[in-house]
This record gives C-alpha cells, structure tokens and sequence, in this order.
C-alpha cells in the first residue's frame, strides 16, 4: 500500500519530534561524540537507529524540510536525497510534502 504525501510527510515530522527530544537530552555531550538518533523516514515500522553527532544533526535541523534516514530509506517523488554517507542520508521533501514539514517545524515556526 503506497502512502500518501500528506501522511508521510506527517510520519516524518513525528520521528523528528522524537529526535528534537533526543537532541534536547543530549546537549551536554561533546560535539564531537556519536548520538543516537532514530530514522526519520516515513516508513511507521521503521526502527532503525543512527548514529549521528550533535554537529550533524544540527546542520539537518537547520532547513525545516530535511529530514534524517537510514540510506534506502526515501520515498521518490515526494523527497530526494541531498547527503549521504555510510551512516546516514540526508531528504529534502518537495512539492506539498515540503510545505506540510517546514509549517510543522517547530524550529522555524
């Protein structure tokens, strides 16, 4: 069953809720140490974690339509990737997708 742009990119935004709060527990750490992060992919039975520095996924955060996922993780037509490497991809929705994540950025509302 193919989701729908709108409840994907609701997906999305929730796991980067839970990620905002993982961000949160960990400010004291270094910058250069490793965080866990769970993917933010749209897939609801993902459970994949990531490791990720504070730094990174700062520079994620900046852009309210980015969006953290384990590689092979992202849908086409509704995102395309813009980094990767070993540990972890980088989306950015387009289209409505875009719109419904950046209104439901609670760091750039």
């Amino acid at each position: 069953m193919r989701l729908s742009v709108e409840r994907a990119a609701k997906n999305q935004v929730l796991f980067r809720e839970v990620n905002e709060r993982i961000a949160e527990l960990a400010e004291e750490r270094s910058e250069d140490s490793a965080g866990l992060f769970v993917c933010e992919c749209s897939h609801v039975a993902c459970a994949e974690v990531l490791d990720v520095s504070p730094g990174e996924y700062e520079a994620v955060r900046a852009n309210g339509s980015h969006f953290l996922i384990t590689p092979g993780h992202e849908l086409e037509g509704i995102e395309r990737v813009v980094e990767q490497n070993a540990r972890f991809a980088v989306v950015e929705k387009l289209d409505q997708a875009a719109l419904i994540a950046i209104s439901n950025d609670p760091r750039h509302a």
